[in-house]
């Protein structure tokens, strides 16, 4: 039954909740009933054979004993008289018996062991699935004390067993066979606690756990306090009780929900605080702000300094604070944050631990991509994103943390296992961006006072500064020769449809590296990511093949052709990316290198300026053309880029239509010649007039190859 009318939504919303619980209850019941009835049938299997009087019991035994030794005459073509086959027969039987009582009761006990599990998990001790897939320590003081509650009573059993043996005719009760039955019970308690450490295991533990909405998404659905999700953060109730149940927790108004805690933010052209009434009237319980707001009495408001640091801890207790489940890696920088990410990413799947990823491409979980508008998601779908990667299973991640994420509190409250440091240049200053470039180095350097380990670029030119604060032990990557991670002869390797880079190393680990992506650049990616796999038990032979075959989407992303020159597809939407990228490309000694890019609208005119003259200056032709001009007109973006493409001698041409731009430098491109389109990269939109239009660039390259261009 559905509800209707407002005065019904939270009626409504309990129902849902009742139904979601009632999805977790029924497996959970399912898997107590089914473990139960397996202790029950084991009990009673037990107890039918030592109720077995003397001659059937020997019965049963001798005639297994009997069938061993024909089977084993049959196998190895032994003669036996019937004599000597009993004699063998008689000899079998202690030892098969034994063998029964051990087997029999290493069963019992697995399968109690399990019960118990199911037991805890259900009606016991609340903390023990955190035990269970927290820290070692944790886990081994939750299975411990599910053991001396199990195993106890199975020896106890085993006891009563014996005891009820000294009744039946024949039998006896032997301290022996209890020794016999407890080893049995160890050996079935320990492969209990190898079996549930298992992944696949724990996945299915938590599929039992986890409720389900109506939609079929797992994710959390029981309400939690206010006073609960407020841990960790200093703040003053202006109003109502912190013991108010929040049913979600929402910055978006077009997500308002009954029973909600509703979070004001501040954002670059609106303000959170002026949707509160609103919020009110649409049934948010809890309003978080920073300012006082005029809501019903009815109403909890939560006064804070910063509602996004809230945002950040509240998300997190929302979620079950699922970054402490895994092991999580950062990477900071100007250049090379996706590529390097994603070279961890290949490393720690090959050395087995199964990785989630979240940047500016997509974020990845598992199978699943997800595309995102923000290299750095807003803190509640980080930790959104954490714990769907716990329910699949994910041991680790590697996120982007961009300059922007620090600045508005994105990552805060999360404490990294791994913080890396690729490279400092000036970007993303401007308007709703960074005042300047002090601000931009500020918030990077934030990367290295929440978390507890760092990989810094050696040779960066801002290292000492973006680790002036570090409050975590910093290890170094770079050519300098007292980095802790060295390269060292380095050499760039190229056909047609491949560019790539080996180089030694030295320090940390030593040998040679062979890297499919090209340019010194990518060393220095490559040396950081090696840093975070060695710390994961990856080793130089497991490095080597990963980073030999590796790519990444839209960065130096080489399409084959089939002709002899090199199509290259790269992210590079500013200047200096795009300095480094034709620097890069020009070392590998191109008959002539093509530079085809446009710039973004609504963006600053300085960034057109700049690749403009950049291009000029390294390549030997430039096509300008459009990318997202946004709410910008594309002519003027282009006369911008030309205003700093004239203070060079480069040659160029305009042309508006990226598409007619792409299939006139493939239809002109010449042997050896290397053709780079920036700026687009993995993105497969263009963005004009508000309006997003799928256009992908690997796609138009295969249409001028079947000629539609």
């Amino acid at each position: 039954m559905i509800l209707k009318g407002k005065p019904a939504k939270r009626a409504n919303l309990l129902m849902r909740q009742k139904n979601n619980r009632w999805g977790r209850h029924r497996r959970m019941g399912v898997c107590l009933l089914l473990t139960g009835v397996l202790v029950l049938l084991m009990m009673i299997l037990i107890f039918s054979f030592s109720a077995q009087d003397a001659t059937e019991s020997s019965g049963l035994s001798g005639g297994i004993c009997g069938r061993i030794v024909r089977a084993a005459q049959n196998l190895f073509g032994l003669a036996m008289s019937p004599e000597q086959a009993e004699q063998w027969s008689g000899l079998l039987e202690t030892p098969v018996r034994k063998l029964a009582h051990f087997t029999e009761y290493a069963v019992f006990s697995f399968v109690t062991c399990v019960h118990g599990l199911m037991l805890r998990l259900a009606f016991g001790n609340r903390g023990v699935l955190h035990q269970a897939f927290g820290s070692r320590k944790k886990n081994s003081a939750g299975f411990a004390s599910l053991l001396i509650k199990t195993v106890p009573f199975c020896i106890l059993y085993a006891v009563t067993d014996e005891i009820h043996q000294y009744f039946v005719p024949g039998r006896s009760c032997q301290l022996f066979d209890v020794g016999v039955d407890s080893l049995g019970i160890l050996f079935g308690a320990a492969l209990f606690l190898l079996t549930v450490q298992t992944q696949k295991v724990k996945i299915w533990i938590k599929w039992i756990k986890t409720p389900v909405y109506q939609d079929g998404v797992s994710e959390r659905m029981n309400t939690m306090k206010c006073i609960e999700l407020l841990e960790g953060l200093s703040y003053k109730c202006l109003q109502g009780d912190v013991q108010a149940e929040v049913s979600a927790v929402v910055n978006d108004s077009r997500k308002l929900a009954e029973g909600c805690m509703f979070i004001c933010v501040r954002g670059a052209s609106f303000d959170g605080h002026t949707f509160a009434k609103e919020a009110a009237e649409k049934g948010a319980a809890v309003l978080l702000v920073e300012e006082p707001v005029e809501v019903p009495e009815n109403v909890t408001v939560i006064q804070v300094k910063n509602t996004r640091y809230a945002m950040a801890l509240v998300s997190a207790a929302w979620f079950g604070h699922p970054d402490k489940k895994l092991t999580t890696i950062a990477v900071t920088g100007t250049k090379g944050k996706t590529t390097t990410t994603y070279m961890i990413q290949a490393l720690l799947e090959k050395a087995g631990h199964k990785t989630g990823v979240i940047g500016t491409i997509e974020v990845v979980i598992g199978d699943k991509h997800i595309a995102v508008n923000n290299t750095t998601p807003e803190s509640y779908d980080i930790h959104r994103y954490f714990r769907e990667m716990v329910d699949a299973g994910c041991e680790a991640v590697v996120m982007e943390a961009s300059s922007q994420g620090f600045k508005l509190d994105r990552t805060a409250g999360i404490e990294f296992d791994y913080g890396l440091f690729t490279n400092l240049s000036p970007d993303h200053i401007g308007p709703n961006e960074h005042k300047d470039f002090a601000e931009y180095l500020s918030c990077k350097a934030k990367l290295f006072t929440q978390c507890k380990k760092g990989f810094a670029n050696l040779d960066d030119e801002h290292f000492e500064e973006i680790t002036a604060h570090a409050t975590c032990p910093i290890h170094t990557f770079g050519l300098a020769e007292h980095a802790d991670l060295r390269a060292q002869n380095i050499e760039l390797t190229r056909d047609t449809d491949f560019l790539g880079v080996d180089f030694d190393v030295s320090g940390l680990v030593n040998g040679r590296v062979s890297c499919g992506v090209p340019g010194t650049f990518n060393v220095h990616n490559a040396l950081g990511a090696i840093c975070v796999a060695l710390e994961m038990g990856a080793d130089l032979p497991m490095i080597n093949e990963v980073l030999k075959k590796f790519t990444v989407k839209g960065r130096v992303q080489i399409i084959p052709t089939g002709y002899e020159y090199t199509l290259i597809v790269d992210y590079a939407h500013n200047a200096v990316a795009l300095e480094s990228i034709l620097n890069t490309l020009r070392e590998y000694h191109p008959a002539r290198l093509i530079s085809l890019f446009g710039c973004g609208g609504n963006r600053s005119k300085l960034r057109r300026f700049e690749m403009g003259e950049v291009s000029g200056r390294l390549a030997d032709l430039t096509i300008i053309t459009s990318d997202n001009p946004r709410f910008e007109e594309p002519q003027a973006i282009m006369d911008d880029i030309l205003t700093g493409m004239k203070k060079t001698d480069g040659k160029y041409i305009s042309i508006i239509d990226r598409r007619e731009a792409i299939s006139y430098v493939m239809h002109h491109a010449q042997p050896g010649d290397i053709v780079v389109l920036a700026g687009k990269g993995h993105e497969t939109y263009q963005e004009i007039k508000g309006k997003k239009y799928h256009m992908s660039e690997e796609e138009i390259v295969q249409d001028v190859l079947d000629g539609k261009y």
